[in-house]
């Protein structure tokens, strides 16, 4: 049903107003007369519809090549966190309610069960880490799989006591596109990981870093169109930079630059700040040819790109950061040209009285290849634990769970509530599908306990350059600390 809804939103969304022009003067010089949206092209909502139903279609028709069976009633056990943007990512024993993405949710459960014959149970727990390990090392069979943080996951499941997803699981392929990207390299050692993510964890995609763009404010400035900038690769740094060199504007006259201006850019310090590292294409690890992540981060690119942070940040007219929240104020109060933040955000704006649009981070230059992002640290993996019994079936339901929420759900989420319900227009779609296809996942940011990759949100939450100082305090516990997992798990390896 809810493809058949996605032609009305979307044909609504292409014929939504005029932009709204913005008088406040600054730095740069504004168009008073604002702008108006651009002509829909006459059959262009019936082709995006149609090109969205050819994927939904041919998603459905992806055999996941798992085979019949009936499992006799068996409970499949879950252990998961107990916060409401998860729960409802598992909808266990909920019914449908309407709502696209709680329905989608709900028919992948009833597909899985009915299949194979099986219920669904959960337990909701503030941090399950601790339950996990206690019920490994008691020998008890409570959980088929654990849900949980993934730097948390990685801290521990190197040390034994949970299935490998590559030899241990029989049905598990993690060739499969409901395994995310590159997530399944960079989880492993020699081609062995004990943690994994997948698609049936939906705050991999909710936690999704991005860009939010405000149209009006552009429109106000005369900027140029950003979509062909994207598209043509001209999205960097240095027009960023530009932008907010540019534009700022002391709107309450106090003279000191808080979220009650006019900003080009703003968001926190923090985990918004990582993503350059992964944005500027940078990641601290690579696979070598055996498989054995090596640490080939650069260095004095590192050093580079924390400069020009500070720089953007700290001592451009129109960049702002101070901490966790920042930049909420100018957004929603529609004084932000860029704010940096998740995916799950947009569903926060859809009552904004300004259009605004979803664009990826910048590149660090146009010689970079393409446009990267990440998936926040806060999102899940999957562990299972040694004391499953019954690795068949729990490897053939993990894998359904997987294969139907990247054929059920992520649709749902992505295409609908994403593209339509939450996204303006019809090119911020076509950004979210550059963003979901350019998704990093990095050995050195899930295992390494918030050290080395951490370090660039460091400096620049305090508007530090001494980049050299700080990764020559963290090198030798971070080697120490990578090679020690990289050790267990040859050593889990060969202990099979």
């Amino acid at each position: 049903m809810f493809r058949r809804n996605i032609s009305l939103l979307l044909c609504c969304a292409l014929l939504a107003g005029t932009l709204a022009g913005c008088s406040n003067t600054g730095t740069g010089t504004p168009d008073e007369t604002g702008s108006t949206a651009a002509e829909v092209t006459p059959g262009a909502e019936a082709e995006t519809e149609a090109a969205e139903e050819d994927d939904a279609n041919a998603r459905m028709k992806v055999d996941d090549g798992l085979p019949a069976t009936d499992m006799g009633g068996m409970s499949f056990r879950v252990l998961t966190r107990d916060r409401d943007d998860f729960v409802t990512d598992l909808s266990f024993g909920e019914e449908m309610n309407g709502d696209v993405v709680n329905d989608s949710i709900v028919a992948r459960n009833a597909a899985v069960a009915e299949r194979f014959n099986i219920a669904f149970s959960a337990d909701y727990e503030g941090d399950p880490m601790p339950i996990m390990e206690h019920c490994v090392t008691a020998g008890d069979d409570s959980y088929d799989v654990c849900l949980a943080q993934i730097i948390q996951q990685t801290a521990v499941c190197y040390k034994g006591g949970y299935y490998d997803w590559y030899t241990d699981l029989p049905h598990i392929d993690l060739s499969r596109p409901w395994y995310i990207g590159n997530a399944a390299e960079a989880l492993s050692v020699k081609k062995h990981a004990y943690v994994m993510i997948g698609e049936f964890d939906l705050d991999v995609l909710r936690f999704t870093y991005c860009m939010y763009y405000n149209k009006d404010i552009a429109a106000s400035y005369n900027l140029e169109d950003i979509y062909p900038v994207v598209r043509e690769g001209r999205w960097t740094y240095d027009m960023l930079k530009s932008l907010s060199d540019t534009i700022y504007t002391d709107l309450d006259g106090n003279g000191v630059k808080d979220e009650n201006d006019l900003l080009t850019l703003s968001g926190d310090p923090y985990s918004a700040v990582v993503t350059y590292q992964y944005a500027f294409d940078n990641p601290l690890f690579t696979l070598d040819q055996e498989g054995v992540p090596q640490m080939t981060f650069d260095r004095e690119k590192a050093h580079a790109i924390v400069e020009k942070l500070n720089a953007l940040y700290w001592e451009s007219p129109g960049g702002y950061t101070q901490g966790w929240g920042t930049g909420w104020e100018a957004w929603t109060g529609n004084r932000l040209l860029c704010y940096t933040g998740l995916f799950n955000g947009a569903a926060g704006y859809r009552d904004l009285d300004f259009d605004f649009g979803i664009i990826p981070y910048p590149k660090f230059d146009e010689g970079q290849a393409s446009y990267y992002t990440m998936s926040d640290g806060a999102h899940g993996g999957m562990m299972v634990p040694i004391t499953v019994q019954d690795t068949e079936n729990v490897s053939i339901i993990l894998e359904a769970l997987n294969a139907e929420t990247w054929k059920q759900v992520v649709p749902a989420y992505y295409e609908t509530s994403l593209k339509v319900k939450f996204s303006r227009d019809t090119e911020s779609a076509e950004m979210l599908d550059l963003l979901m296809n350019s998704r990093v996942f990095d050995f050195g940011y899930m295992c390494g306990d918030w050290g080395m990759a951490f370090v660039i949100q460091n400096l620049v939450s305090t508007n530090s350059n001494d980049s050299e100082s700080a990764y020559r305090a963290k090198d030798k516990v971070a080697q120490k600390t990578f090679q020690k997992i990289i050790d267990a798990y040859i050593a889990l390896e060969e202990g099979n």
